[in-house]
């Protein structure tokens, strides 16, 4: 049947202590600068800024491309596996949530917290195949 990756979004918020620089910097290199990226302001409790970083990529061949480097690069890939069954939705979006400060350095690492890169991928077809494809 095959499958086909339909969009990818990466969504990041980034709080007034942290070096807004170097985490958009860190997305560009991510999603090359081929896709867009939209930073928003929004506004904590106490009126510090908080910043939302997103970007919507629409191109199958790209989306493919960040997902093959997800996969291969990935510290804790075996966690994916045994837990993807958690992280798709029954419209067919795999959840992928990537450790922040990691992912500043370079370094891909599944977690589960609430300082993390949220990367969504939309699949249409097995996800099974989608796992042996771009997780194995």
């Amino acid at each position: 049947m095959g499958i086909t990756i339909t969009q990818l979004e990466v969504e990041v918020y980034v709080h007034a202590t942290e070096n807004i620089d170097k985490v958009v910097n860190s997305i560009l290199e991510f999603v090359t600068t081929n896709a867009p990226i939209v930073i928003e302001v929004l506004y904590g409790h106490y009126g510090n800024p908080i910043y939302r970083i997103t970007s919507l990529i629409d191109d199958q061949r790209l989306t493919r491309e960040i997902l093959t480097r997800i996969c291969s690069s990935l510290v804790n890939k075996d966690r994916l596996i045994n837990t993807i069954n958690i992280r798709v939705d029954s419209k067919g979006n795999v959840y992928i949530r990537l450790d922040k400060q990691e992912f500043v350095r370079g370094r891909f690492v599944l977690n589960d917290g609430d300082d993390v890169v949220r990367v969504r991928v939309k699949v249409s077809g097995d996800i099974a195949e989608f796992i042996n494809e771009f997780c194995r």
